[in-house]
């Protein structure tokens, strides 16, 4: 039977959304990890703490079978926040009519927290369940400097929640497409606009008919999906821009995709459309995608029996955002997300959690988990 305490939980949730912890703010990160550290020592959880990289802060790695090998039940949350320094003083905490607001409050301050008292749960039910608890830094980034301890984890995990908030209706998530940020860079040739126009090479206008170029290639072949997003270029506005760049989104559901679409651009910076101008392609950050395996549709099954016994609708829907489940699921574990309370209007200054759910998905999870 589930013990939640919903006026601590509420209380909690106030103080650690009240400190900013946005990605590379790593004094506030600490202070979040400081109070969750504090936390699992006082339930019984030996804690690491990790310093993979000092921008971003420390990570932490709680277990209740520490030096056993494997893992049973891994449970993943960030703390970092997309939210400046200043934000929380700006809108801090606040809760009206059961929703309760403020940066990160959904995303996912109260998905940290709702782990913790999952696990104070599951080890009370089943104390012989290795369940490992790890909090990154950098996850709002691509978890640059956390992603190979996350791996390494999921190695050792038989399955994975990651309880990042549940869906607007509800949800969960099963399968994500895969990210990959790409930088495009062309170098040309630079002229006086007026006095020598057809000396120059422009790179933003390279630039430019690759956008119209992959805007053609995805509508009549599918697959990976390239979105320019980010365009630099030009110094002067008399000059031939010698120098451009643009950064592209690239969403995709499997790695044979992502080859698919990248062949096409090494294939057009290998041939350009001005012979003149030198493109070069870098790779800046990736999530690869979620997927769905035998285990993980064993655990929906599990979900949606012991929710109509709960009287709860349980849905699971794939999304194209990326999270560190992703990174978990690739390893070939079983992975669930967002598990968290129910967000809405998440990264933006609506963000607010509808406080009613985080009781229920516990509960949910807590009567699976028992059957594991």
């Amino acid at each position: 039977m589930l013990e939640f305490d919903l006026d601590k939980f509420l209380a909690d949730l106030e103080y650690l959304v009240n400190i900013d912890s946005g990605t590379g703010t790593p004094e506030g990160v600490a202070k979040v990890a400081d109070f969750l550290q504090e936390k699992y020592r006082a339930m019984g959880l030996t804690v690491e703490r990790h310093v993979f990289d000092e921008r971003y802060g420390p990570c932490l790695e709680a277990r209740s079978h520490p030096g056993e090998e494997g893992i049973d039940i891994l449970l993943i949350g960030h703390m970092d926040t997309v939210f400046p320094p200043g934000t929380a003083a700006q809108r801090p905490f606040r809760m009206e009519n059961g929703i309760a607001y403020g940066p990160g409050v959904a995303d996912m301050k109260a998905g940290d927290l709702a782990a913790a008292v999952f696990a104070e749960n599951i080890m009370r039910e089943r104390p012989d369940l290795k369940i490992c608890i790890a909090n990154n830094c950098d996850e709002e980034i691509g978890s640059v400097s956390s992603d190979p301890w996350i791996r390494n984890l999921a190695k050792e995990s038989r399955y994975c929640l990651d309880f990042e908030p549940g869906r607007p209706d509800g949800s969960f998530v099963k399968a994500r497409k895969g990210v990959l940020k790409l930088l495009v860079r062309a170098t040309g040739v630079s002229s006086h606009a007026g006095a020598n126009p057809d000396g120059g090479a422009s790179a933003i206008l390279e630039l430019a008919r690759w956008i119209c170029h992959f805007d053609r290639y995805w509508k009549e072949n599918g697959g990976a999906r390239p979105n320019f997003d980010v365009i630099r270029g030009g110094e002067v506005y008399n000059a031939i821009p010698a120098e451009a760049e643009c950064e592209v989104d690239i969403r995709y559901d499997n790695a044979e995709d992502l080859d698919k679409l990248m062949e096409e651009f090494h294939r057009l910076a290998g041939e350009p459309f001005d012979p003149r101008v030198r493109v070069e392609l870098k790779p800046d950050g990736s999530t690869p995608a979620m997927t769905v395996n035998d285990a993980s549709m064993a655990v929906m099954a599990m979900m949606e029996e012991e929710g109509a016994k709960l009287g709860m609708d349980v849905k699971f829907i794939g999304t194209g955002g990326g999270s560190d489940a992703s990174r978990v699921s690739c390893e070939g574990t079983a992975a669930i997300d967002c598990c968290g309370p129910v967000g809405i209007d998440i990264h933006n200054d609506k963000e607010r959690m509808i406080i009613s759910t985080a009781e229920e998905r516990l509960r949910l999870m807590l009567e699976v988990c028992k059957r594991v």
